[in-house]
């Protein structure tokens, strides 16, 4: 067999075992819990009403929103599987096969064995790839990531404006998925400083900045529209104080520490020193790289990109005022496996060196794998979400009744979107307060009666008429009417607040 045909062999078997990983029973271990509902009741609404909407989902913290984009690419695909949630969690994988197979051409520039390599430990490591299955706004974001540094290398390199144009578009992208992306211009900055003149900086920024006004145009016009309500609210969140997050000014003890979380989080090997050493081998061995190549512009460029993508963007996250969650270092997730196909290619012309980096990419290929997601039992939690829906609508008896939740942690967007698909006569108790009230319990104390939740607290004062456990979810539904020595509130709206 020949060498093209290896490598042609190699890469197909990447690819494959990508897609098999991000596509496998997909449905089952789909991700949909309240968050999801809710982004799948908005995507809805834009189809049924043939309007696109201009403000995305809101932030994990802070009480902003971010801007719309993600909506915009994920309706098309609950739409194509006829509002089956599972739609858009196909795009998401589809994004994650992409990205593995980005990550691959970037570092072919250097070897195809360092691309082999750092795509196949992507294509497999269990963070990524429990990232890559469910639909949720900042899953996405590797793939823009790496697209706008790739664009941006391309730019450097090739000497061609539009792929700066295109770079500042894939940025419009990455700040309306999830806000920690903004750290992303900090990372571009240097690297054009570093590898261009600078006559041409004015130029960079201009074409940068064109692309990026193309995308998040939608939400700029929103902001615009209703004098920047969410620019505001960013502004006050970001110089708010906190006891959270990091104070120290010793850089070098953050990005060693941030370092070490961000390949735990990636790797599942926790509290060892092996997450150190692999850390410290990838930040010695990309600063090395760089001086070695300092004066070689290709590799200087790649090397750049790989060192001040990782360890900056590492040292961005001591701005962030609040608690480090695996997620959030998503704007970043390709850049150690960019910097690892690096160091393949410092070593790879030592006959010992190859013979040890392919050992060690196959053990941890296996030791993904054994640590993947895939390895536990499926949630099912779409079709145990439509089951629970379809029993409420049963026993309300096709009567109109309100709904409520009563939860630890979740919300009832889920349950409210499968009450919507299947054309329940759910109502809302600010439009009208009905003769029942339907109550979902997930937390393991249920006493629905004077619970102090709007939904239940609005419907007034009730009795119990119907109480059911369904085993083999693990919930409790109950069936309030009102209780008969109180007034009753039926057939006029509830107010909050009254």
């Amino acid at each position: 067999m020949t060498q093209k045909k290896i490598e042609i062999f190699l890469l197909a078997a990447v690819i494959v075992v990508a897609v098999f990983l991000r596509f496998w029973q997909i449905r089952n271990y789909v991700v949909f819990l309240g968050d999801e509902g809710r982004d799948m009741i908005v995507m809805r609404e834009m189809i049924r009403e043939k309007r696109p909407t201009f403000l995305g989902p809101t932030a994990s913290v802070g009480g902003f929103y971010l801007g719309p984009i993600y909506y915009w690419m994920a309706a098309p695909f609950l739409l194509l599987w006829r509002f089956d949630p599972v739609g858009p969690a196909y795009f998401v994988a589809a994004i994650g096969v992409a990205t593995v197979i980005l990550l691959y051409k970037f570092i072919r520039d250097v070897g195809f064995w360092p691309a082999i390599l750092a795509s196949s430990l992507y294509a497999t490591a269990p963070l990524i790839l429990r990232y890559s299955r469910s639909s949720w706004n900042p899953n996405p974001l590797p793939f823009f990531a790496l697209l706008l540094i790739y664009f941006l290398y391309l730019g450097i390199k090739k000497q061609k404006f539009i792929h700066f144009l295109l770079a500042g578009a894939a940025f419009g992208v990455c700040i309306q998925l999830h806000y920690l992306a903004t750290i992303l211009l900090a990372i571009a900055a240097p690297v054009v400083i570093v590898n261009t003149n600078f006559r041409k900086w004015p130029l960079f920024f201009i074409l940068a900045s064109s692309g990026f006004l193309i995308t998040f145009a939608p939400f700029l016009l929103f902001e615009i529209k209703n004098g920047f309500p969410n620019f505001q609210t960013i502004a006050e969140f970001v110089t708010r104080g906190t006891t959270v997050g990091y104070k120290s000014t010793n850089y070098f003890w953050i990005i060693s520490n941030v370092g070490n979380i961000f390949l735990e989080f990636l790797t599942k090997i926790n509290g060892t020193a092996v997450t150190r050493i692999i850390f410290w081998t990838l930040a010695a061995s990309g600063i090395y790289g760089l001086a070695k190549f300092w004066q070689s512009p290709d590799k200087k460029l790649i090397f750049s990109i790989g060192v001040i993508w990782f360890i900056g963007g590492l040292a961005g996250l001591r701005f962030y005022t609040g608690q480090i969650f695996d997620y959030y270092f998503g704007f970043m997730f390709p850049a150690p496996f960019l910097l690892a196909g690096l160091t393949v290619s410092l070593v790879w012309f030592q006959k010992a060196a190859r013979i040890a980096t392919v050992a060690t990419t196959v053990a941890a290929i296996i030791f993904f794998i054994n640590n993947s997601p895939l390895r536990f039992p499926s949630n099912r939690l779409i079709d145990q979400t439509a089951n629970v829906a379809d029993f409420l609508i049963e026993q309300s008896g096709g009567e109109p009744f309100n709904f409520g939740l009563i939860t630890d942690s979740n919300s009832d967007h889920a349950y409210r979107y499968f009450l919507d698909v299947k054309g329940a006569k759910s109502v809302e108790l600010e439009t009208l307060v009905t003769e029942q009230l339907m109550v979902v319990c997930e937390s393991q104390k249920c006493a629905p009666l004077g619970h102090p939740i709007w939904e239940i607290a609005g419907f007034g004062r009730a009795e119990i008429a119907g109480e059911w456990y369904l085993g083999n979810i693990g919930i409790k539904v109950f069936r309030l009417t009102h209780w008969p020595g109180a007034p009753n509130p039926a057939g006029k709206p509830a107010i909050k607040g009254q």
